[in-house]
């Protein structure tokens, strides 16, 4: 949960940077215009901290925090927030997305992070970030696309929906001639889909006539255990409410205990209905 700001004067060594996180793309020109602007007035806006344990990390402002350490600035405005790692990266993809100039290849990283180690599902990205939902599919299914299409991407040759329908494309070596066919003709995305449909299809029928097995289809949308039923769900199906460390024991919890009863009156009573149960322990 996000707790109150508060402005402290730090010193920008003690400042962590994620691993994983988007940064702020500057053209040379205004890059050194910026630095030029720290080193005449210094750092009035204050850098976004969250406060997580013992660590500091750097939400917004890691430009700045970078200067600072060139210039030798040794105490930088900062506003601190409690927040935890999740919540810093949910909030630096918004912050980031917000000022329009960022890197795809970033954002399909925070993402995936978010999702791999965080346990954040597409509902909940979707909800605290105001993304698209199409759009964080599609930047979690391209995640496993060759080096040169997230160069192409970051270059903005292509957009998010080339990469996507260029991700459909297992062999990498397919990959890299069709994206050369889609920044030579500067294919739409509904023609480089058509065209990737093609290719799959002359793929498929190709390994048919050599007896081989085709391994045609994109790489499966990644799955998730429930912490419920245990069941594995692929991130369409699973949906991330928002619950404080109690409540979310709480839930488990009286989940678990619903089924051990419905178990055991399954087992006294067969085909006793589960609402029953269920409606007994409310």
């Amino acid at each position: 949960m996000v707790g109150v700001k508060k402005i402290q004067m730090l010193d920008p060594k003690v400042l962590k940077v994620p691993e994983v996180r988007i940064t702020s793309v500057f053209e040379d020109e205004i890059y050194g215009m910026f630095a030029d602007d720290i080193q005449k007035e210094g750092i009035d806006q204050p850098l976004l901290v969250a406060k997580d344990g013992e660590n500091l990390w750097v939400i917004d402002g890691k430009n700045r925090r970078d200067q600072a350490l060139l210039q030798g600035i040794t105490k930088v405005p900062c506003l601190i927030r409690e927040m935890s790692l999740k919540d810093l990266q949910l909030r630096n993809l918004v912050l980031n997305r917000l000022r329009g100039k960022t890197k795809a290849s970033e954002e399909v990283l925070v993402i995936k992070d978010l999702f791999e180690n965080h346990r954040c599902g597409i509902e909940e990205i979707v909800e605290r970030t105001g993304m698209r939902r199409e759009r964080v599919e599609m930047l979690l299914q391209i995640s496993g696309v060759d080096p040169e299409v997230w160069d192409a991407l970051d270059k903005e040759e292509v957009k998010v929906c080339h990469a996507f329908e260029l991700s459909r494309l297992v062999d990498r070596s397919a990959q890299i001639k069709m994206l050369r066919v889609c920044q030579q003709y500067k294919l739409p995305c509904k023609d480089l889909k058509a065209a990737v449909d093609e290719a799959i299809k002359i793929i498929g029928q190709r390994a048919r006539e050599e007896g081989k097995n085709p391994v045609v289809a994109p790489p499966p949308m990644p799955v998730v255990g429930c912490s419920c039923c245990h069941g594995e769900y692929p991130l369409r199906e699973l949906s991330s409410p928002i619950l404080c460390r109690n409540c979310y024991a709480l839930l488990i919890g009286s989940y678990n205990e619903a089924v051990a009863e419905y178990e055991k009156q399954q087992k006294e009573a067969p085909g006793a209905p589960a609402e029953e149960i269920v409606e007994e322990q409310k």
